[in-house]
């Protein structure tokens, strides 16, 4: 029993996982789950083409078999400059001495073997071969005869003060390396260090004599200290670096390709000898952490966009190609940049928010990807971000060209300003500026352009587009206006509505007015069949049975979806068209169906055919289209009798459900009912009767 207990309660949970894998693989393989994989498939693949299309494969001392240009600024290190650098600051390394202590040992030895001797001779002084041990004494050492005479004639205290004070300086300088080259400034410093020692002048020259002689350069190179002194200067020497701008034309064809070009060549990855694959994948991570961001940020701020194919397949389109324009058009300059067409058409279709996100989310890519330096990168963020700023509400045609000049002069003096700074060329320096001028101008040129394909094949409504159509010389608004006049009047005043209140729930009011023009011209085919077109006629309906009037009352909304495709209107003016009515029942007709009870009368038989009405802009026109033709009828309008039929019709099609897939809240109901009780009241005010003049 217990066991079978457990089978039941595992059950469900078995099915709930499956249940919930399938989900799950749904959602992984739906459009929108494939549309970010294929836009970092596409981001990928930009920013590593320009790798793939660059490389050549060419050898030193071959001819170049085409201008090859560098697809990205580098900096690297000038192998052949650096060598050259090394080797002369090499050369000024000055050796190492150290002191040789066999020279050392000679110098003391030697001075004691004199200074035994001429103790032999002082103590032989006055005998008959002294004379002969002083002349000795003077051709074996060297020693100046006054000299010789003066130590052996001196005091003994004279004489112990000599000796020591000569031993005492030979030994000073015996411990430090002194070279040949050395001895003059030797000589110059004992002197200056006998003056110090308080001799008398006869002592210090005797001193300074005897120092010459016997001291001697005892310095020689050390080479084990001499090599590392030459390695610690040559680490300290800092490798010569070039910048190889994005660009920049590093052989032509034609040339000989020389060992510097090779190094360069290798330092981009266009010589055909290996592939950058560890920039790849960390382009890869970073593409995929962009994409995950870029969801995350529609998710939060647009989820409206996530709904509407066409748009996500429209930033695909859009980023991809203004990207790889613009990695043709750098190769001419850095200041030729078409980014800003990025903002201008994802503004135009799918707002502020979406293009600011998108431009936010690009820019660390360019970053890195084509290794910018500082002022290059505000040159790229100021491109990206300041259509955003130039743009209004209502995006127009002049406006968009406005924009373009308005770029173009902030690229001309940013060039200008970096180039100061960098001290470039004139000549550099005012073809940046013109390359700057051209690329503001040409991203509005290439963003109109895309905007115009993107409109005609999405079928899609921007403010260019929606202006086109809410203009009066339209030939369909035209047609409606000459052929259905009582209908065209009806939809001005809807539209004024639905406008109004649009602009206090933060709709779209320019899509409000151009769906609110367009909701009812399915009217023109049979116009006289709809009471307002029939001027004082008689109703035809009279003559009708209540089902057929039902059928050419629903029909106008069919019609009117054939009409706008004809005309090749927006899709949303053709949603709007085509959910106006919802599933409303015609009550009318209905009720005189059930009077007269000829036939099984069905409900679904005279309701329209829906759908109901889900964007905002679509509930809108919804709702003024039923207000406008409940209020018509009312004899005496009043703002309290408005109020209570406007609330009656909004209870009723909360009640009837027909409201139930929009996305509006009930404050933003109240806020509509509100709008239109003000706005038909002072439309339907009452007048002052002025009586008839007699004649």
């Amino acid at each position: 029993m217990s066991n079978s207990k457990k089978s039941k309660i595992r059950r469900p949970d078995r099915r709930m996982r499956v249940f919930r894998s399938r989900l799950f693989w749904k959602n992984l393989l739906s459009f929108r789950s494939l549309n970010f994989l294929l836009y970092g498939a596409v981001l990928l693949l930009v920013f590593w083409l320009p790798y793939v299309v660059g490389e050549v494969a060419v050898r030193e001392g071959e001819v170049a078999p085409r201008d090859i240009i560098a697809p990205q600024t580098v900096e690297i290190v000038d192998e052949r400059r650096t060598e050259e650098l090394r080797q002369r600051v090499g050369a000024t390394v000055s050796p190492v001495y150290v002191v040789d202590p066999q020279v050392e040992f000679e110098v003391r030895e030697e001075l004691e073997v004199f200074i035994s001797e001429l103790n032999g001779v002082r103590e032989g002084a006055g005998s008959p071969t002294s004379l002969n041990a002083l002349q000795r004494l003077r051709e074996e050492w060297n020693v100046n005869e006054n000299v010789l005479l003066r130590l052996v004639a001196a005091e003994d205290e004279e004489y112990r003060t000599i000796k020591n004070t000569l031993r005492r300086q030979i030994d000073i300088f015996l411990e430090r390396p002194v070279r040949e080259e050395d001895m003059q400034e030797v000589t110059t410093e004992i002197s200056g260090r006998l003056e110090d020692t308080g001799l008398e002048p006869q002592e210090a020259n005797t001193v300074h004599t005897l120092f010459q002689n016997f001291f001697r350069p005892n310095a020689v190179i050390d080479p084990i200290l001499t090599e590392a002194e030459r390695e610690r200067v040559l680490d300290e020497v800092r490798p010569v670096r070039r910048l190889i701008q994005r660009g920049q034309t590093i052989v032509r064809r034609g040339d000989i390709v020389t060992e510097e070009n090779m190094e360069i060549l290798r330092s981009l990855g266009l010589s055909g000898e290996r592939q950058d694959y560890a920039y790849l994948g960390v382009l890869a991570v970073i593409v995929f952490f962009a994409i995950i961001f870029d969801w995350l940020f529609l998710r939060k701020f647009a989820s409206h966009v996530l709904e509407k194919h066409s748009l996500l397949a429209i930033r695909i389109l859009t980023v991809a190609g203004v990207l790889l324009l613009t990695s043709f058009t750098l190769r001419l300059s850095w200041y030729f940049v078409l980014l800003p067409a990025i903002p201008l058409v994802l503004f135009a279709f799918s707002g502020r928010t979406v293009a600011l996100g998108e431009c936010l989310i690009l820019l660390p890519l360019l970053l890195w990807g084509e290794r910018v330096d500082f002022m290059r990168g505000i040159f790229l963020y100021l491109n990206l971000l300041l259509p955003l700023f130039f743009l209004g509400h209502v995006v127009k045609r002049q406006e968009m060209i406005q924009t373009g000049f308005l770029l173009a002069t902030c690229n001309v003096f940013l060039a200008l300003v970096f180039g100061f700074l960098e001290a470039g060329p004139p000549f550099v320096v005012f073809s940046n500026a013109m390359y700057g001028l051209g690329g503001g101008i040409g991203a509005s040129i290439l963003a109109l352009g895309g905007i115009a394909f993107f409109e005609s094949t999405f079928r899609l409504s921007t403010d260019f587009r929606l202006l086109e159509i809410v203009n009066p010389t339209h030939s369909l608004l035209k047609r409606l206006m000459m052929e259905a006049p009582g209908t065209y009047n009806h939809s001005l005043l809807v539209a004024s509505m639905a406008e109004a209140a649009a602009e206090e729930i933060g709709a779209n009011p320019l899509l409000v007015r151009a769906g609110a023009y367009y909701h009812d011209i399915g009217k023109i085919r049979r116009p006289f069949f709809f009471i307002e077109n029939q001027l004082g006629a008689k109703n035809i309906h009279n003559r009708l049975s209540p089902n057929l009037s039902a059928l050419i009352i629903q029909n106008h909304v069919k019609e009117g979806v054939e009409m706008s495709r004809e005309y090749g209107l927006p899709l949303e003016i053709q949603e709007i068209i085509r959910s106006h009515h919802g599933t409303n029942i015609i009550r009318f007709f209905y009720d005189k169906a059930l009077r007269e009870r000829r036939d099984p009368v069905r409900e679904e038989e005279f309701r329209y055919s829906g759908p109901h009405p889900q964007t905002p802009e679509e509930v809108l026109v919804f709702l003024a289209d039923s207000v406008e033709a409940a209020v018509r009828c009312m004899s005496r309008p009043t703002p309290s009798r408005i109020e209570t039929i406007v609330n009656n019709i909004l209870q009723t099609y909360l009640k009837d459900g027909q409201l139930d897939e929009s996305r509006l809240t009930l404050r933003d109901l109240h806020t509509i009912t509100r709008t239109f009780v003000i706005l038909l009241s002072g439309m339907l005010h009452a007048r002052v009767s002025y009586p008839e003049v007699e004649k």
